[in-house]
């Protein structure tokens, strides 16, 4: 999902006016993370989907830092959500609607690497109904690790999700609203 032109300006104006610099939702050239995200994005890595994918276990105990659309969410019985993503890149240089950073929004690869699921401790104000809570079509910032065991035999496994993902149980997430953040097929219409 894109944002229009002419929305741009209006959703700049209203977040110079709050004062927020790149905000919540990072309106700026190139990313900008939270304080309260700052440590995880210092730790995290953006792995190659493929790579972690097709060998999970050499990537376990690494911090995973990977970009998701959700697709679905769903309530599991410890309080956490089961959230299902597709893994999009993440484009160091944001497209813009002018040449003001508050124009621009954190910009994923359209096309998708692939599925995943991360289990994640979503906050109070992310659950509640309404344009803004984790639901589809949101953008996800998932810091986590592959979920991986050693079986009988000694033998470290991994977990996949019934779509041939694997699976990341999180230790940090940042979410942008369908209407905060733009795909490289906004190209067409927005500049770098």
């Amino acid at each position: 999902m894109t944002i229009g032109r002419r929305a741009l300006p209006l959703l700049a104006g209203l977040f110079a006016l709050s004062g927020c610099g790149a905000g919540p939702y990072g309106f700026s050239k190139t990313y900008t993370p939270l304080d309260d995200e700052e440590s995880f994005d210092e730790k995290g890595t953006e792995f190659v989907y493929e790579e972690v994918n097709g060998d999970p276990a050499a990537f376990d105990g690494k911090l995973i830092a990977w970009f998701g659309v959700v697709e679905k969410v769903t309530l599991v019985d410890d309080g956490r959500h089961d959230i299902q993503l597709s893994q999009r890149r993440h484009q160091p240089r944001h497209l813009c609607d002018s040449d003001a950073d508050d124009s621009c929004r954190v910009t994923v690869h359209f096309t998708s690497a692939g599925g995943f699921t991360a289990f994640v401790r979503l906050r109070p104000e992310d659950t509640t109904p309404g344009l803004d809570k984790v639901q589809p079509g949101s953008l996800l910032r998932v810091f986590g690790k592959v979920r991986c065991r050693l079986n009988d035999d000694e033998q470290k496994v991994c977990d996949y999700d019934d779509r041939g993902g694997i699976i990341l149980d999180a230790d940090y997430y940042r979410q942008w609203p369908a209407r905060y953040f733009v795909t490289t097929r906004a190209a067409a219409e927005l500049r770098q």
